[in-house]
């Protein structure tokens, strides 16, 4: 009769996993100035509204969520990045018998590959968890960035309205209504 033993191989991996989403957009400028003017008024609404240039972009953060503006071309890229350290540990048993005793290291080998092979199946498991966690924040979050650019598109409209209108004649009068954003501008010419 064959004595059976018992091989135990144990290991755990810690690392660092990220999970992203982004979304991108068009803004709607209406071409009131020629496409610059209207560029830079919209530049100039987002650096009031907290954005800070970086190169060609007008770029925003807050928390993990990243709001890029490209003012020349009115592309908006809205992007969402988590990270987290992750340890996960695992055991696998096996048995070799008195006859297979010389094969054991063999054994042993072919479990840790095995322990290795579900150990990264696992840290992938937990990134795409991290990935739908941030997937969800972007879609938590859009609605109220949507409305943040829109009202700055907006004011950059009105204010180029502004400017059309001093272009055409002379303003006689000028209404404006904050809350509605509505604008009533009687020109003269």
């Amino acid at each position: 009769m064959s004595r059976a033993y018992r091989i135990r191989v144990g290991a755990s991996v810690t690392r660092v996993i990220r999970g992203e989403d982004h979304v991108s957009c068009q803004l709607e400028v209406l071409e009131i100035l020629p496409k610059e003017a209207m560029a830079e008024l919209l530049a100039q609404e987002l650096l009031n509204d907290g954005f800070e240039r970086e190169e060609d972009l007008l770029v925003r953060s807050e928390d993990n969520i990243t709001i890029e503006v490209d003012a020349r071309t009115a592309v908006v890229t809205v992007r969402v990045e988590q990270s987290e350290e992750v340890t996960l540990e695992s055991v696998r048993d096996g048995f070799v018998y008195d006859e297979q005793l010389e094969e054991k290291e063999r054994h042993e080998q072919s479990l840790e590959k095995q322990l290795k092979q579900d150990l990264n199946s696992d840290i992938d498991k937990e990134e795409q968890k991290l990935t739908q966690e941030a997937t969800n924040e972007l879609e938590r979050h859009l609605g109220d960035i949507k409305g943040q650019l829109d009202q700055a598109v907006n004011r950059a409209t009105a204010a180029a309205l502004k400017q059309k209108a001093k272009q055409l004649g002379q303003i006689k009068e000028m209404t404006e209504d904050a809350e509605t954003g509505s604008l009533t501008i009687v020109v003269e010419v």
